[in-house]
């Protein structure tokens, strides 16, 4: 395999070990940049660089951030970028309140934009912020189609009222808000921009030791694929209101930001390619793996269409802002759905059981 020669171009990406961040990193690395990664665990950076960047490791550039909410956590790491790409967020499924949650997501966009303010210098030309459909949707709107236009507005009260189902739509919605409001007032010479994924799916570049611990896009499919939801066991629930994305996708979006800053400041970028619900997922699998046990029963409704389109009515996602800019079609939901299980072949077998195990 011939190497890209280097571009001479440092990209910061924070924190590299997670699900998109790390195919972003990979595609960088793949285009001749520089990787700069953040992360918080020297062990996750050795897994990275011995593992899908191995190919790669002498233009990979491991920096630990222990706490990403910390005053000047990312003053080292900013320094001497081209461009900042921001996945990172705190927010987990363990996050159960206001100050676990909210507060960490707008002071870590804060932070790490401000460090780039102040400390990166005069070769940085775009921030990229990984936002999400999240922070365009109205739950109580069931025919609404989304555009880049819209903005959530009812997770913000609802987490302030205690409602914990609000806190990850509040998060990316505060979080993304906050970025903006940023720009407005400091009109950095940067360019700012975000990218809105519906939820991502697709093979990970370097997934969990455990699948315990998948990216919780993704972990539906290894439940489904993996015995979790045999028979007539409840399928996990859908994600919002299903829209899907690949991951490679979400990935070649970022990095469009980021290399065409003229072109995406100030701009937002919803991400999806369609709807595919769970039980899509267990009927693709059933026809693909036909010999398998353990995969959920047939139901004999369907919650999805045959072509993974939008139901009509709404509620639905306008896609075409994307699609135009990657100038091509996306992944499709039965590519990235297949080959994230054969990622799951590879990388678990011996958690499988089944005749295909």
């Amino acid at each position: 395999m011939s190497l890209p020669p280097s571009n001479g171009k440092i990209v910061l990406v924070s924190g590299i070990n997670g699900y998109i961040a790390s195919s972003i990193g990979l595609d960088l690395l793949k285009k001749g940049y520089t990787l700069r990664g953040t992360l918080r665990n020297q062990n996750h950076a050795d897994a990275l660089v011995n593992g899908a960047y191995n190919t790669w490791r002498d233009r990979v550039q491991m920096v630990i951030v222990s706490n990403m909410i910390a005053d000047g956590a990312f003053d080292e790491a900013v320094k001497g970028v081209t461009a900042v790409i921001h996945p990172a967020s705190p927010i987990s499924s363990n996050n159960t309140t206001w100050d676990d949650a909210i507060t960490p997501a707008v002071q870590g966009s804060l932070g790490i934009l401000n460090s780039a303010f102040k400390h990166a210098g005069p070769r940085l030309e775009s921030f990229v912020l990984t936002s999400s459909v999240a922070a365009v949707r109205d739950k109580y709107n069931p025919t609404q189609i989304y555009t880049e236009e819209d903005w959530n507005e009812w997770a913000e009260p609802q987490a302030k009222d205690g409602d914990t189902t609000a806190l990850y739509a509040a998060s990316k919605t505060m979080g993304e808000r906050a970025i903006w409001e940023f720009r407005d007032e400091k009109k950095p010479k940067f360019s700012i921009s975000a990218v809105l994924p519906a939820v991502v799916i697709g093979p990970p570049v370097q997934p969990a030791a455990n699948p315990d611990d998948l990216n919780m896009t993704i972990k539906p499919l290894w439940e489904i694929f993996s015995g979790a939801c045999a028979g007539d066991r409840d399928l996990p629930p859908v994600i919002g209101i299903g829209s899907v994305v690949d991951v490679r996708d979400v990935a070649a979006l970022h990095i469009w930001c980021a290399e065409n800053p003229s072109d995406s400041n100030g701009q937002r970028y919803i991400i999806s390619n369609g709807r595919g619900t769970p039980q899509a997922v267990a009927d693709l699998l059933r026809k693909v793996y036909p010999d398998r046990k353990g995969l959920p029963a047939e139901k004999p409704e369907k919650d999805y269409d045959s072509d993974y389109s939008w139901p009509k009515g709404g509620p639905g996602i306008q896609e075409t802002k994307a699609k135009g800019v990657l100038g091509r079609d996306l992944i499709g939901f039965e590519r990235s759905v297949i080959e994230t299980v054969e990622a799951f072949e590879r990388f678990y077998a011996r958690y499988l059981t089944g005749e295909d195990a």
